[in-house]
């Protein structure tokens, strides 16, 4: 993309609508504006990682902890019972199994072992104030251990709000620079295009670009439609080329082309785009108003070569 957009062109939001204006030399450009609304994201991120590194040390000591109070008392508990005295009782012998004893170093075998049972084995090795300070080591490190997710999800968070307005941005920047004739677009023949039949309709469909008129930006495109021979011309407002969409996440709202038709419609991305084997990259979404008879809305697969972000007309 090639940007011819006039100095000090600003963008702010006014009753919903992003407008574009001439700003005074004392106002700030687009840039500017995102750079000062980002400017504190580098501190922040810096402190959640030096916290979540301080929690990694503290949590890491306290495992450390906790595993030596557990080898401890696996080591006592085994000594305690290696320790124990086993008591001794006298079996009875009938008349036959007597008779057939003739040593008399064998009466030791008339004696069975007395095994504790487990309750008092467990009464033997179980020392409460060990067994407590265990259970608060494992409390302590599994918090230190919540408490690094915790942030680490919203470092994550910050980052990709972030990413997502300039993304947003980006998008609704550039269909006003094309409006205003300010933003040139090197596209070549037989690139898909999204493209807005009327200019006051919502419907956008599927289209393949033909040519584009360098001097007026009118764009020449024929309809994706298998059984239609129709050739639309079409100025850049009412023209999205795809492809540029290389970024989405769970919940992205997008437009994307119900499958085995040319049309877009509203979606709600459900998995990030992914690529399997040789072929083309593809994103599961949720199309909206698309439940069964059962009102459960089923995972579709789409193209990422099928997919545009919102519409300005569309906000």
């Amino acid at each position: 993309h090639r940007s011819t957009a006039p100095p000090l062109c600003t963008l702010y939001k006014q009753n919903g609508r992003i407008e574009r204006t001439m700003a005074s030399g004392e106002e700030s450009t687009f840039l500017e504006s995102f750079v000062e609304q980002i400017t504190n994201l580098p501190n922040e991120v810096r402190r959640n990682l030096d916290l979540v590194k301080d929690l990694d040390k503290s949590c890491s000591q306290i495992v450390g902890q906790l595993r030596e109070a557990e080898e401890a008392f696996v080591q006592r508990a085994e000594q305690t019972i290696l320790d124990l005295p086993l008591a001794a009782r006298k079996r009875k012998r009938d008349a036959s199994s007597a008779a057939e004893k003739i040593d008399d170093d064998d009466s030791k075998d008339d004696e069975d072992v007395v095994v504790p049972t487990t309750e008092e084995l467990r009464g033997r090795i179980m020392n409460p104030a060990e067994m407590e300070m265990i259970a608060r080591l494992r409390r302590e490190a599994i918090q230190q251990a919540e408490e690094k997710v915790v942030v680490s999800e919203q470092t994550y968070s910050m980052v990709d709000e972030v990413v997502k307005r300039l993304d947003s941005d980006l998008s609704k920047f550039e269909v006003l620079l094309k409006s205003s004739g300010a933003f040139e677009v090197a596209e070549t023949p037989n690139d898909l295009a999204a493209i807005q039949v009327n200019p006051n309709s919502t419907d956008w469909i599927l289209a393949t670009v033909i040519s584009q008129d360098p001097d007026t930006g009118i764009y020449q495109l024929a309809d994706e439609d298998a059984e239609s021979n129709k050739v639309f011309n079409l100025p850049e407002s009412q023209v999205v080329v795809l492809g540029g969409v290389d970024r989405l996440s769970r919940g992205d709202i997008i437009y994307a082309v119900y499958p085995d038709t040319t049309s877009f419609y509203q979606a709600t991305v459900v998995q990030p785009p992914k690529k399997i084997g040789g072929g083309d990259p593809f994103v599961m979404v949720h199309f909206k108003d698309d439940g069964d008879e059962h009102g459960i809305t089923h995972d579709k697969a789409v193209s990422m070569q099928h997919v545009m972000r919102v519409p300005y007309s569309s906000y």
